[in-house]
């Protein structure tokens, strides 16, 4: 065969089985687009786009409703804000009168607490004054009472004014004790020096049989002594209190040698006073004497039972004795003479 016959055969065979593929290629495509003819109405309808659109149409027919109502609202919330500002204006013009009100009452409280201040310091500087009047006063009339002769004139013609002496003289005792119970002030202090120039006038007095006699019988005497059995022992220990303890005990030395003194010291419990004092090693030896120089009047003679019982129940008995055989100076005369008469009193108690 010619070559070129050949290959001419072979070129329109070529060309043949293109055509037939294009011609396949061709009705594939027809195919395909005929079915996407056919199923596009049927994915819209599948596919809720006409559900999509009326959810559309709907919202924004809501939305131009709210928009048609929210106009009168606007208006009101408009007329309510300038309202609110009205009511805020009103409140803010309160709030400046008040704090100016304010401001005129701090100013009116500094001004007040500076007179305040100014009354306190005049207060202290009266109270100051009278305080050292007073205890120049009576530290003058103490040494005045010490002789009998005044104390007696005293007695005979100012009765009412001695009574309040002693009114006076208790109740500057309670005071003081209650504010210095901890710790004394200096002997140098007025306040300490008014009340024992009182005391030294009490105990002048009571030196004096019409005196004694008169401070136990009037109200405000007792009252006076029955206030220092009670408060002697709430007294401090410091050497500045033992002034006004001397006082206090010669007083109730003084007042033991009348009958009715020493029923009243009994009453009062002042053996509990003298106890305290005599078992306290750290005061004192003048002290203690003068505690064993009132139990030595108050045991004298001495035959209540109920007394005796309860000075032996109550005292030191042993420290007494102790004393008493120590042969130290007058003490120890003292405690043998109130052992004697305590020895004396239990025949009273046994007896009964």
């Amino acid at each position: 065969m010619d070559p070129d016959a050949h290959a001419d055969q072979t070129n329109l065979k070529v060309e043949e089985e293109f055509l037939i593929s294009v011609e396949n290629t061709l009705s594939t495509a027809k195919h395909s687009i005929h079915n996407f003819i056919t199923d596009v109405p049927r994915a819209f309808s599948s596919s809720g786009l006409n559900f999509d659109l009326e959810k559309l149409e709907i919202e924004d027919g809501t939305k131009i409703q709210d928009l048609i109502t929210s106009f009168p609202r606007s208006f009101a919330d408009q007329a309510n804000a300038e309202e609110q500002k009205k009511k805020i204006f009103g409140l803010e013009f309160e709030c400046e009168e008040l704090r100016a009100q304010l401001q005129q009452q701090i100013e009116e409280n500094k001004k007040a607490q500076r007179e305040i201040e100014y009354l306190k310091e005049q207060t202290l500087n009266q109270s100051t004054y009278c305080s050292t009047l007073g205890a120049v006063l009576g530290n003058l009339t103490w040494r005045a009472s010490r002789f009998p002769e005044i104390v007696n004139v005293w007695l005979s013609t100012v009765q009412h004014k001695i009574s309040e002496l002693l009114a006076m003289t208790a109740g500057s005792f309670v005071a003081f004790i209650n504010t210095y119970r901890d710790a004394f002030p200096p002997t140098s202090n007025v306040e300490y020096q008014f009340l024992i120039g009182l005391l030294g006038i009490v105990t002048n007095i009571s030196a004096s049989a019409e005196g004694r006699e008169f401070l136990i019988t009037n109200p405000n005497g007792r009252n006076f002594v029955q206030n220092m059995v009670k408060l002697m022992p709430t007294l401090p220990l410091s050497q500045g209190s033992v002034s006004l303890k001397r006082l206090m005990l010669m007083i109730f030395y003084n007042v033991s040698m009348n009958n009715t003194g020493a029923q009243h010291l009994f009453e009062s419990r002042v053996g509990d006073v003298l106890n305290y004092y005599l078992k306290n090693n750290t005061l004192p030896e003048k002290i203690q004497w003068l505690c064993l120089r009132v139990l030595y009047s108050i045991t004298y003679d001495l035959t209540n039972p109920k007394y005796i019982q309860d000075l032996i129940t109550t005292l030191p008995i042993a420290k007494i004795e102790d004393i008493a055989a120590s042969n130290k100076n007058e003490m120890s005369t003292v405690a043998k003479q109130v052992m004697k008469h305590l020895r004396e009193s239990q025949k009273y108690i046994n007896s009964n």
